[in-house]
Order: structure tokens, then sequence, then C-alpha cells
């Protein structure tokens, strides 16, 4: 079994099945211990897990749910009618719309994006500051050793950025766009989480060296910016002051 299996052994487990027989999920529990990093991306997906546990308990369930339920419209199955050509024609003539229609939004997909919409898509990715890493290590080359492996965009960090332990990295594709993120430990318990993008991929980038500062649902502070080549989204839960530390 590889790291990769492991991965998606383990990713299968919730907290209540950690003491399960099955021989697969007891050799990846296993090999977790006896590989840092991997142990450290196993402790991070289990803290998600209990967490997304813990708010679902909190959720009542209706006393009459069952009631409901069973007063509920019954399913008729209706007897096979035979087929008309009518029909036929015009599923063919919808199905012919719908794959000029797919040709299209696949182009469009692969086209530069406002930077609200790609905030919009690339906020969700954390998972409540517990995002899917592919990588991680507190060190930096590390890091942009993989991302370079991997072909992800790689630009240029800030000298207070430099000197914070990182967590992990990841590579996204969003609107067909190669997108890395990297994540910082702060002094606060708080993470820090930096998407950089190539500039072509946004109808609008922010300004060169010039960060804006904003916020988005989740209580998101971020701030965006450009250099030469890369654009830069900086996002953290931890509140703007910390973000304006980082620059």
């Amino acid at each position: 079994m590889d790291r990769r299996e492991v991965k998606l052994v383990l990713q299968s487990l919730r907290p209540d099945d950690l003491t399960t027989n099955d021989p697969a999920a007891i050799e990846a529990l296993v090999f977790v211990e006896s590989d840092p990093d991997l142990k450290a991306w196993w402790e991070t997906h289990q803290a998600f897990d209990q967490k997304v546990a813990s708010q679902l308990k909190q959720v009542p369930i209706p006393s009459d749910l069952r009631e409901n339920i069973l007063n509920m419209r019954k399913i008729k199955q209706l007897p096979p009618q035979p087929p008309r050509l009518g029909l036929w024609l015009a599923a063919a003539a919808v199905m012919a719309i719908l794959c000029v229609a797919g040709s299209f939004m696949h182009y469009a997909a692969d086209g530069p994006l406002a930077r609200a919409d790609y905030a919009a898509a690339a906020l969700p990715l954390l998972h409540e500051n517990a995002p899917h890493l592919a990588m991680v290590s507190p060190d930096h080359d590390k890091l942009i050793a993989w991302l370079k492996e991997n072909h992800a965009p790689i630009g240029t960090m800030t000298s207070p950025m430099n000197s914070l332990p990182t967590v992990g990295c990841q590579k996204y594709v969003i609107h067909g766009h190669n997108v890395t993120l990297i994540c910082f430990a702060l002094a606060d318990g708080g993470v820090a989480h930096l998407f950089i993008v190539d500039q072509g991929a946004l109808i609008d980038p922010p300004k060169k060296n010039e960060p804006e500062f904003g916020g988005m649902p989740g209580g998101w502070s971020i701030v965006s910016w450009s250099d030469d080549r890369m654009s830069y989204l900086l996002a953290t839960t931890s509140g703007q002051d910390a973000l304006k530390q980082l620059l």
C-alpha cells in the first residue's frame, strides 16, 4: 500500500470507524504512524470530520419526521407506453441543443474570469480552515519543490510570509486555470491561505503592488494584489490586522 492508497482508505473512515477490523484500514493506520507528513495530514482530516460531526449533532430532529415521511405521496409505477416518433425527434433536438451549449460552456469555462468569481470559487476550497492538502510540511523548500514538480504557479512571497512555518500546499484548477494554495501557520494559532494564479486568468487582476483589502461571507478577511506575472489572494479568519502584518 502506497501513500495514495493510504489516503483513499483513510478518507473513507469517520471518527467512529477507527476501531474497525477491516484489514485495509488497519494497514493504513499503521502506515500513517511511520510517515510524519501523512500523519499530519490525517490529523487535520480527522479534526475536520469531528467538527462536521459535532455540527450535525446540533441539528434537531423533528418529532414528527417519521409520520411526515409515511404520509408523503406514494410513487406509482405507470404502465409502459409505446414510443412515439414525435417524442423521439423532440428528444433528439434537445440533445443536439445541449451538445452545442455544452461545447460553448466548455470554451467559456476555460477563459478569464472576474476577480470576484475567482474568490467565490477559491474560498470554499478551504473547508473552514481545513483544506485537503497534497503536501503537508513546515518546510518552504519542500512545498516549492512539490509545486514545481506538479507545474503549479509559483510567485514571490513577502518577507513576513517567508518567516512563517508552512502547513502545506495544494494545486487546484479553477475555471480551467492552475491555481496554487499555500497555507501558513499564524502566531495566534490561525492559518493564512495564499492563492496564486497567473494574471492572465483574471479579467480584472488587482493592481501591481497595491493591496486591496476586503471581506467574504463566513468571517473571511481577504487581500489581493499582483506583481509582474502573478495575482495573489490571501485569506484568513484571524482578521485584517493579521493580513496587514503579512504584507
